[in-house]
């Protein structure tokens, strides 16, 4: 079943557009200040989210404190006080993933929605906390397309954007993680666009843009850094899965791997995250979704 509401459509509308409008470069005003279209569109959003209840003061209060950790750790130069804003970020990060902060309602788009007769029923959550900080971050250390030049080069790797999915899916069939089940279900293009925009976006932004990323800056002077910070990310990305048992540990081991290495080779996010979505609605179109119940 699927829930919509004025509320939900009103505050996680404005929360998508957000992340949509991260793509767009500042606005110029005529004082001379530039402000940033996504940081004036998550406002609007948090304070839809207020007036609806779906969002309480302790939740506007998280998400300012990261806001202001991610600011500060991005400002800041090398050194023991970026380490420790660093450490500070990616703590509220993954505490903020894990909804371990309150006032976040995150309430239920999908209940019990049966999409693969060999599979267990979905539930799908919106959450607002994982978003808004995925959000802030790709905002602040990753760097978007906005030229044709750089979106040609997201488009010159599109062997490993399909390649990754290719590589893993048929992995995950060998070992009876899924089987292979056509469909297209009516709520795939609402699937296709929430995975694109509050998923993949928010975890390429963590696992490629902040950790990888920062990990290949520490690594530099290495010649295996680079590899060795995609290869630290992907297990992290996979570890990150562990909920789903280890096998799908390994599965999005190696799905990070594909990911990392997009991201490394393009030097775009994009190429990660479009690698990331691939992966997944190819999963979501042609394989049992989420996994085989027997699993």
């Amino acid at each position: 079943m699927i829930h919509l509401s004025a509320a939900l459509v009103t505050t996680y509308g404005l929360l998508a557009l957000a992340v949509c409008s991260l793509w767009l470069a500042p606005v110029k005003l005529r004082s001379g200040w530039s402000v940033a279209p996504w940081l004036c569109l998550l406002v609007l959003a948090c304070a839809s989210g207020v007036v609806t209840g779906l969002l309480s003061l302790p939740a506007i209060g998280a998400i300012v404190v990261l806001g202001a950790l991610a600011y500060a750790a991005r400002r800041s130069r090398s050194g023991p006080p970026q380490v420790l804003l660093m450490v500070a970020m990616g703590c509220m990060m993954v505490a903020m993933s894990m909804h371990l902060f309150p006032g976040f309602v995150n309430p239920p788009l999908v209940t019990d929605l049966l999409i693969s007769a060999a599979a267990k029923p979905v539930t799908q959550r919106l959450n607002f906390d994982t978003a808004a900080a995925g959000l802030i971050l790709f905002a602040l250390f990753c760097v978007p397309a906005r030229t044709r030049e750089q979106w040609r080069e997201v488009g010159r790797h599109y062997w490993i954007i399909l390649g990754t999915p290719l590589l893993v899916l048929p992995v995950g069939l060998l070992v009876g993680y899924v089987d292979v089940d056509f469909k297209l279900p009516a709520y795939t293009p609402l699937f296709v666009a929430l995975n694109l925009l509050f998923t993949c976006v928010t975890e390429e932004a963590f696992f490629r843009g902040l950790i990888q990323g920062q990990l290949t800056r520490a690594l530099g002077r290495w010649k295996a850094g680079p590899l060795i910070a995609m290869c630290v990310a992907a297990l992290l990305f996979g570890l990150a899965h562990a909920r789903g048992g280890w096998l799908f540990v390994g599965l999005a081991t190696l799905a990070g791997l594909g990911y990392g290495y997009a991201y490394l080779r393009s030097q775009r996010i994009e190429t990660a995250i479009l690698a990331h979505l691939a992966l997944n609605s190819i999963h979501f179109l042609a394989f049992t979704y989420p996994r085989l119940e027997a699993v």
